[in-house]
């Protein structure tokens, strides 16, 4: 995997020393630090993520796009990008997360918009969200985001 996130790094421009103390400091950032002599191919599916993490932090990006990173992981995996996601916040990066797990978009974010049908139709701090719909009266105020999405989009299956 070192070699993987040299060659990364190499497309920042990171000189040969900043590559290496860089991913060597990510790879521990991520829990892959004992594995970083393995080949890429040979990690599970979780441990591909956290590289793809490493790979998009090399460079120290004050902004990160991460497009639903818990797909598909096993449940260690997703704490642990859980808990570097709450570490790059507490650092100051402004990170934009996209996801479809309600409960993800309530522990990690501090600003939340909610979209249906490629348009925002909300958007504020979760208070904020709940409390909308109870000065609404329209519907009882929801329990969480998950109650929220499905006042605001409906029931009906899409496709």
């Amino acid at each position: 995997s070192l070699e993987n996130l040299d060659f990364f790094g190499k497309i920042y421009n990171l000189s040969s020393q900043e590559r290496r103390e860089r991913a060597e400091e990510l790879l521990h950032f991520v829990g892959l630090y004992e594995r970083r002599k393995e080949p890429i191919k040979n990690f599970s599916g979780g441990m591909q993520r956290r590289v793809n993490m490493v790979i998009a932090l090399m460079h120290r990006p004050a902004f990160l796009l991460l497009d639903e990173p818990t797909v598909g992981v096993d449940p260690q995996s997703r704490e642990n990008i859980f808990e570097t996601i709450e570490r790059l916040r507490n650092q100051g990066t402004t990170i934009l997360y996209t996801t479809h797990y309600m409960e993800e978009a309530e522990r990690l974010c501090n600003h939340i918009a909610i979209m249906d049908e490629g348009r925002i139709i909300a958007s504020g701090t979760l208070e904020v969200l709940l409390a909308m719909r109870d000065q609404q009266r329209e519907v009882h105020r929801p329990h969480g985001l998950q109650e929220l999405f499905i006042q605001l989009t409906g029931k009906t299956l899409r496709d």
